[in-house]
């Protein structure tokens, strides 16, 4: 009783792998395209940002702060979410928070400096109620 399942096992294994071997499609001719595709401008746009070449860098400065004789800038980088960075610490690949001022911070993008502007503290109005005639 054994070997005959066996054997039948071994038949419908052979019997399905010559069936789905049979179902192989042929290999087709490759052919080579002989259609140009007009340049698109958007196209070398993204390349531009994917690709191997210089990092782009987008610098929001949110606030800064000084403790001590040690200043922190909060800076959004390239639109992420907010975070602390010291000097001399590495924003990105080539890219490094040179200095932080008190109106400003400074970056080194591959040994060329930018700066960037802090948020101004809005105007105080006088103190306390006005009264408005």
């Amino acid at each position: 009783m054994h070997a005959a399942g066996l054997a039948a096992v071994v038949a419908a294994a052979g019997f399905w792998g010559y069936r789905l071997q049979q179902l192989r499609p042929a290999a087709a001719p490759v052919e080579k395209a002989a259609t140009v595709l007009p340049a698109d401008p958007a196209t070398q746009v993204v390349a531009a940002w994917l690709g191997p070449g210089q990092v782009r860098v987008d610098v929001n400065v949110i606030g800064l702060m000084y403790r001590r004789e040690r200043a922190v800038a909060v800076l959004a980088i390239n639109g992420a979410p907010p975070r602390a960075f010291v000097a001399g610490e590495t924003l990105l690949r080539n890219v490094v928070l040179a200095s932080i001022a008190s109106d400003a911070v400074t970056i080194s993008h591959d040994g060329v400096l930018s700066r960037f502007a802090a948020p101004t503290l809005p105007e105080r109005g006088p103190p306390g109620i006005v009264r408005k005639p």
